[in-house]
């Protein structure tokens, strides 16, 4: 996976680098089911100065499919798990449709409700 990470207004901060390192490992273990060279991330993180906030922005891109993420808090480390989290849910969904995952479910209760639809009638 490609991916680019833009640090605007930060400085050299490592607990920073490194907790943005360690989240994209972990998101490139999700994406293992995806062809390798089809993948790529793109984001940006940043300070702003008058409100001290930190803006995280995240775009993952996967075939047939982006994931987006736009975080403000004012914690550092905060900001980007919860860009990287809100990105990792939208990846687990998209996953979940390929695999048809809902429709599987859905069968199961229309299956569920139409039994207990036959045992009631019985009664």
């Amino acid at each position: 996976m490609q991916w680019n990470i833009e640090l605007k207004h930060v400085g050299p901060k490592a607990h920073v680098r490194h907790l943005l390192e360690e989240l994209i490992v972990r998101l490139e273990e999700r994406l293992a089911p995806f062809p390798q060279d089809a993948l790529s991330l793109r984001g940006g993180f940043e300070e702003t100065a008058s409100p001290k906030l930190y803006r995280t922005s995240l775009t993952c891109h996967l075939p047939g499919h982006m994931a987006v993420a736009h975080v403000e808090h004012r914690d550092p480390g905060l900001a980007i798990r919860r860009a990287f989290a809100d990105v990792g849910r939208q990846l687990e969904k998209r996953k979940a449709s390929i695999r048809h995952e809902h429709d599987r479910r859905q069968a199961r209760r229309t299956r569920a409700v139409l039994r207990e639809a036959g045992d009631t009638e019985t009664v």
